[in-house]
């Protein structure tokens, strides 16, 4: 039997499984099958004591206990989850005793148990969720929690109906009203919005967001994956490997996370053991004194050691399965010296997915790099930090995902305008040999700024206009159907107020007209601008110029260290833009 932390995971040996979830008080237990999308298909993959059967799972009561029998088999392909909850309606978990999860095999032998503790305003959680990895299924404790009880949670999910109390003490939960959920991760597709505890931001550097989070892991494995359209069973198969790979990044912060808190927790409670020792005079010169200090050691270091054993069985996993991935990723998400490229020709109907825009690794496993991979098209800028004289860095950086982008589009499809004032010109240069239609010519005085700028905002105009018209085909011919990219260096060097209300205009409207912007900038500089201008920097994805650890997940806001795309790859780079030359 496992006694799982929050946030550890193991395998299921059966396919047919029965969990309960024990609470000190009267307690509702539900169960949600959902997708990849973490939403149900309908409000019959919601099983409760109203409506006690969905695919695969029964709700069942059994004395005065509630439980959710699970039958994997019978599970649909294009659910990738099934969420156990408990739920309570008229008092918050933090006042009764924590509850206890368990999983049960079907000869009612325990396989795994989770006491979950630390809570405080909820009124409804997640325990376990059971979810299928690379063609088995697994199970995670989760306990993540929502204030606004059952209604909310069930809501989140995509369930239109919530039901009513079967008990209540007062209005159904849903009349309650919805209040945001206790746990960070009750909103998943959003990137922390603050620290992790003890650490803070820089004052003139805004936490950096990982965008396009709300997709999830795939329901079969990768080389099941029928080619179809994009989302749901079917998905392309660049999507599914999308999918997975973000699905490592998420085991692996969660397996990290709880490495740490089993750490801690051995830390504690050796420290308090000592702690003991020492305040009790009785103990404190006792000749036993050194054999206690020495077990309290003993316990510390075998719960240490167990806990490591652990994550390291499950990052020797997740490296060997990406390490198997790598080998199948195409060219744009691929690391610059995979044989994809050898391969690689422009796309002829669809862009690609996603770019590689670097890696992520974490201290306690550094032979686990998870690529960093940025969805297309562009929904947000991404903004490349120049500060502390690495102007040279960031403008390299800056020239690698520009010939990802163009390496990653049909030919044609998309177009690039730099702007490079103080460099005159060189980041323009930097792409040859680019063709001219598309590559335009460099703005390197403010005027040649203000005309792209006016260039690209009156193109969203009109776009939008022919939109609300309905009227979107009389634009073929006087509107370049290509998506636009600006490359803006040194911002806001030559800038004055209209430009700058110009590009936030870019900022907010652009993605949806084809427009997309990628900054070269310190934001010291920019700073000097005001707030208008902060407020510009904290709608961006902050990439270093350098190994750094900025970037923090959504899961459990562990702080990752980024490293950028291509920084000892120049020749691979090189060759790639020579053959983007010929071909675009």
């Amino acid at each position: 039997m496992v006694a799982l932390v929050k946030g550890q995971n193991a395998p299921l040996p059966a396919d047919r499984i029965r969990i309960t979830i024990e609470v000190d008080a009267s307690a509702d237990v539900s169960a949600l099958l959902v997708t990849p999308a973490g939403r149900v298909r309908s409000d019959g993959d919601f099983a409760f004591h109203g409506r006690p059967r969905a695919d695969g799972v029964v709700w069942v009561q059994a004395g005065p206990r509630q439980e959710l029998a699970i039958d994997l088999t019978a599970v649909p392909a294009d659910v990738e989850r099934v969420l156990t909850v408990v739920s309570l309606d008229d008092r918050a978990f933090g006042a009764v005793p924590a509850p206890s999860a368990r999983v049960f095999d079907p000869n009612g032998e325990e396989v795994g148990s989770f006491l979950i503790d630390g809570l405080r305003d909820e009124r409804a959680l997640i325990a376990f969720e059971v979810y299928r990895r690379a063609g088995t299924w697994k199970y995670r404790a989760v306990g993540q929690g929502y204030s606004g009880g059952l209604a909310q949670l069930v809501v989140a999910h995509g369930v239109a109906a919530p039901p009513p109390p079967r008990t209540s003490a007062g209005p159904a939960p849903a009349q309650r009203g919805l209040t945001p959920p206790v746990s960070a991760q009750a909103a998943p597709a959003q990137a922390p919005a603050s620290p992790p505890p003890g650490q803070t931001w820089p004052s003139s550097v805004p936490p950096a967001t990982i965008p396009e989070m709300t997709i999830r892991p795939p329901s079969v494995p990768i080389e099941e994956t029928p080619v179809g359209p994009a989302g749901g069973f079917g998905m392309r198969a660049e999507e599914r490997m999308y999918d997975v790979l973000w699905k490592i990044f998420e085991d692996a912060a969660r397996a990290t996370a709880s490495l740490r808190s089993a750490t801690e927790y051995a830390e504690q409670r050796r420290d308090n053991e000592m702690s003991a020792l020492l305040d009790d005079p009785r103990l404190r010169n006792s000749p036993n004194t050194d054999q206690a200090r020495a077990e309290a050691q003993r316990k510390h270091d075998q719960l240490v050691a167990q806990a490591t054993a652990d994550y390291k069985r499950d990052i020797n996993s997740l490296v060997s399965e990406l390490y198997q991935l790598s080998q199948q990723l195409p060219a744009p998400m691929a690391a610059w010296e995979s044989p994809s490229w050898n391969s690689w020709a422009p796309p002829t109907e669809e862009p690609a997915v996603a770019i590689r825009i670097g890696d992520l690794t974490v201290a306690e496993a550094p032979e686990l790099r998870v690529p960093m991979v940025f969805r297309l098209p562009m929904r947000t800028p991404l903004w490349i930090d120049s500060s502390e004289g690495r102007r040279t860095e960031a403008a390299a950086l800056a020239r690698t995902l520009v010939v990802r982008l163009l390496a990653a589009y049909p030919p044609g499809q998309l177009k690039v305008h730099v702007a490079d004032l103080v460099g005159g010109g060189a980041a323009a240069q930097a792409l040859q040999p680019l063709n001219p239609g598309v590559l335009f010519p460099a703005a390197t005085t403010p005027q040649q700024l203000s005309e792209t700028l006016t260039k690209l905002t009156e193109r969203v105009d009109l776009i939008q206009m022919a939109a609300q018209a309905g009227a979107l085909e009389t634009l073929e011919g006087s509107v370049d159907s290509a998506r636009q990219l600006l490359v803006l260096h040194d911002f806001p060097y030559g800038f004055d107020d209209r430009a700058v209300a110009q590009l936030r205009y870019l900022i907010e409207e652009g993605p949806e007209t084809g427009v997309h912007i990628l900054f070269v900038a310190d934001p010291g500089d920019a700073s000097t601008l005001g707030p208008l201008v902060s407020s510009l920097w904290r709608s961006m994805l902050r990439l270093s110029a350098v190994p750094d650890d900025h970037i923090g997940d959504p899961w459990v806001g562990l702080n990752w260290t980024y490293t950028p795309d291509g920084a000892s790859s120049l020749p691979a780079v090189n060759s790639v833009l020579a053959r983007l030359a010929t071909r675009i």
